[in-house]
């Protein structure tokens, strides 16, 4: 079932390598319970807890000890294959004990867009869910249990979280039980009310989806007329909050080479974000296209990336980068390196 390799050996007297989302995360898929939801590394990440999972009743105590069957080999320097490369690796003296403080949510695939990047608008059929499993009533378990516990990151994703039956119920139930750290991708073509109290309260970040400077790219990507809506939405979040809220929006853009990887599309995208009063902004790039080309990666996508690196600090606003855009400049870095 799992393959270690003996790759990251420790130096440190009671340390190991792990991440957080090994020792004390869970995310729950379709049909599968997994360790994280990270893909964009050698390994591929997804490392499975428990497959064929539908909704039936979790027994916690096997959870863990899978989780410390990871550790028995983490201590030794084997890392399962699914982890090796992972850039959230690290060596840590971890604390060993049994929670999670890691949760994200990604049980269904249902959504408001239909971007041409997606998988689920790739393969409609085999992203269909017959029947969608609640996971309210698992959130309540673990926390009355005390096994979920605050201080971690609540994460939302697989398709268009606004349109879950709970999830408005999910998000209160967290900010009513004082859990901060949520973390929401959303299309933003739904208002959310319980998002706009979570980032009123300094407890919620939100990524929207965006990918476009204009609204004829926005059409082509997601296949909806709705780029002037999702923009004020964007801007509903971002201005009906506090200021330091407004570091808690941001627009997410997935660089898709052929469709919108030019400079005009970003500046236009980042003036668009600023002029909304957003101070975080998002950069990522296509999954499909990135593993088929990561070994021969074209100039001009560097210079893409610089290029919003660098707009990002001229207007002062956070920056951040996706896992397989990390990646890319790491390996751009150490090339350049070896060179010299």
């Amino acid at each position: 079932m799992f393959v270690f390799n003996e790759k990251y050996v420790s130096k440190k007297e009671g340390h190991y390598y792990s991440c957080p989302w090994i020792e004390h995360g869970l995310v729950f898929f379709q049909y599968k319970l997994t360790m994280c939801c990270y893909c964009g590394h050698e390994g591929g990440g997804h490392t499975l807890i428990r497959d064929n999972f539908v909704g039936q009743k979790i027994d916690w105590d096997k959870i863990f000890k899978v989780k410390d069957m990871f550790r028995r080999f983490h201590k030794k320097g084997k890392i399962n294959k699914s982890c090796v490369g992972c850039p959230f690796l690290k060596e840590a003296k971890w604390d060993g004990e049994h929670y999670i403080d890691n949760l994200y949510l990604s049980h269904w695939t249902n959504c408001n867009s239909k971007c041409i990047y997606c998988y689920a608008t790739k393969n409609p059929q085999e992203f269909k869910v017959d029947k969608l499993y609640n996971v309210l009533p698992y959130v309540k378990d673990m926390y009355e249990k005390g096994i979920l516990r605050p201080g971690g990151i609540i994460s939302f994703g697989g398709g268009e979280p606004t349109l879950l039956d709970e999830f408005e119920d999910l998000v209160t139930y967290f900010l009513d039980n004082y859990f901060w750290g949520l973390r929401v991708h959303t299309s933003g073509v739904k208002y959310s009310p319980a998002l706009a109290r979570a980032i009123n309260e300094i407890r919620g970040y939100v990524v929207v989806s965006v990918d476009s400077g204009s609204r004829e790219t926005f059409k082509k990507i997601k296949q909806i007329d709705c780029y002037d809506k999702v923009r004020d939405t964007i801007r509903k979040y971002a201005l009906q909050t506090t200021f330091l809220g407004r570091y808690l929006v941001s627009a997410k853009f997935i660089i898709i080479p052929g469709v919108n990887d030019t400079i005009e599309e970003i500046e236009n995208w980042m003036s668009a974000n600023y002029d909304a009063g957003l101070y975080t902004t998002v950069l990522d790039i296509e999954e499909n296209w990135y593993l088929a080309n990561k070994d021969n990666i074209p100039p001009h996508i560097f210079d893409l990336i610089k290029y919003a690196q660098k707009r990002s600090k001229e207007l002062n606003t956070n920056f951040e980068l996706y896992e397989r855009l990390q990646n890319l400049m790491l390996n751009e870095k150490n090339s350049v390196t070896l060179k010299k």
